[in-house]
């Protein structure tokens, strides 16, 4: 499911998962503004489009699309860890950063991602993240999660919020 292991298609849609690798950390909530910035360096170098996304306490789920053309998905995940580690407070020890730069200690070596095959599918993985707060048991309501791209849709009036 790593993404060396089959390219990433220029203009196409994906849902991805990226996990930390201590599983009881809530380091992604209490530092979602870091987050967040690391994912506007990453749009600023290579655009692409975040059509949903979840952060919860160890890992996050999203859906976004690669501009025609364009097919490095893979490095923008890159970019957004590296930023990430690098933003973060303390985190990680410098001792514990390896001179390979595409590994992070923070986070699980590889992500999971596929390539959705149409509009639908889109549809179902964007309910798929939006959902991913209740499931895991944090809110009754997904609109109650306040690190989520669900509130874009609120406002746009096309979630029930």
């Amino acid at each position: 499911m790593g993404t060396h292991n089959h390219p990433w298609q220029p203009g196409s849609a994906y849902f991805f998962s990226a996990h930390l690798r201590d599983r009881y950390s809530h380091l992604l909530v209490e530092h979602a503004q870091v987050l967040r910035l690391a994912f506007r360096v990453a749009q600023q170098a290579r655009p692409f489009r975040v059509n949903a996304i979840v952060i919860l306490p160890d890992h996050l789920h999203g859906v976004w699309t690669l501009p025609a053309g364009d097919e490095e998905g893979h490095r923008r995940w890159l970019q957004i860890q590296a930023v990430f580690d690098r933003q973060l407070p303390g985190h990680p020890p410098r001792a514990m950063v390896r001179r390979d730069r595409c590994v992070r200690p923070l986070w699980h070596t590889d992500f999971r991602e596929h390539r959705l095959v149409d509009a639908d599918d889109v549809q179902r993985h964007i309910a798929y993240v939006h959902d991913n707060p209740v499931k895991h048991g944090l809110v009754r309501e997904a609109c109650e999660w306040p690190y989520s791209s669900i509130h874009r849709q609120c406002a746009k009036g096309e979630s029930p919020c």
